[in-house]
């Protein structure tokens, strides 16, 4: 009885956010570190008065950046002010930097590490809601990105759906809040069946998906991008939960990411766009939308 609750709960929950977010992704770096603490909440303040009402943690672990005990009291304290700003806190959980290296193994090895994932995340959100205070947490979110093209075969999206199926069932259990995750394209499938896996993969573990526009990567063109973009957002049909609409520029190769701010002309013209069909608004990311530095 209590699992079916948990989970009905979390239905409404989903349904009742679909649509409400404008949130901005914040990924905390271990440069970040060295940002005194008395400008966070002018940062995120500064969020809030632009509009935003949700702040996405990308991540709240990543290899041994925030691995000690000080720097997980560092993130509690980030959270803590963001919501102080009134901005509703979307936590991301476990990010790993040899992921994408490591899920190029074959499927069962894929399906092995998955569940050391699994466990990671949840052992992650179970902390978070017991040391953060009631009601701040309105989401999870999953810091693993789901591309057109390491799930482009049938066994290896098997092992994801699986995945993803689990993870939710087990971070609703910890708390009954919607499970977000991100997922990007670069012209390895058709968008027919880039929309497809993702519908497919949404309904199996009702996951919500936010798909990146690509427009600051430009790994793909404009008119190959809005294909995508249009494959994924039938109002009639299937459409993802939201877009993420990027405010940067890549300046770098992937190998070496680094990029830089939207022109301010192009940066108000970007966050004035909206998902189509009611979808939610995300941005990335808070590091090109505010200066941090600047906040001194």
């Amino acid at each position: 009885m209590r699992y079916v609750l948990i989970t009905l709960f979390c239905l409404l929950s989903s349904i009742a956010q679909a649509g409400d977010i404008r949130g901005i992704f914040f990924q905390p770096q271990e440069s970040d570190l060295k940002i005194p603490v008395e400008s966070w909440p002018k940062i995120f303040s500064e969020a809030r008065n632009r509009g935003f009402t949700d702040l996405v943690i990308q991540w709240t672990s990543f290899g041994d950046v925030f691995s000690s005990q000080a720097n997980q009291e560092w993130l509690k304290d980030r959270m803590i002010q963001a919501s102080q700003a009134d901005l509703k806190l979307i936590v991301g959980l476990g990010g790993d930097p040899e992921m994408f290296t490591l899920l190029k193994q074959p499927p069962p090895i894929v399906g092995s590490y998955f569940r050391k994932i699994n466990q990671i995340n949840v052992a992650l959100a179970t902390r978070w809601a017991k040391i953060l205070p009631a009601g701040m947490i309105s989401g999870w979110y999953l810091p693993l990105e789901v591309d057109d093209r390491q799930w482009r075969e049938a066994p290896a999206r098997a092992e994801l759906t699986k995945y993803l199926i689990r993870q939710v069932d087990e971070l609703n259990q910890v708390l009954p809040v919607p499970t977000y995750i991100s997922s990007f394209f670069a012209g390895n499938m058709t968008p027919e069946r880039y929309a497809a896996m993702l519908e497919n993969m949404e309904a199996q573990s009702h996951v919500h998906f936010w798909v990146q526009d690509g427009s600051g990567t430009n790994k793909l063109t404009k008119p190959e991008r809005d294909l995508y973009l249009e494959a994924v957002s039938n109002c009639k049909g299937y459409a993802v939960s939201g877009l993420i609409f990027e405010i940067f520029t890549q300046t770098q190769a992937d190998h070496q990411f680094a990029a830089k701010p939207l022109n301010a002309a192009d940066m108000n013209k970007t966050l004035r766009q909206k998902s189509p069909c009611g979808g939610d608004n995300v941005f990335f990311a808070l590091n090109y939308l505010i200066d941090f530095n600047a906040t001194k």
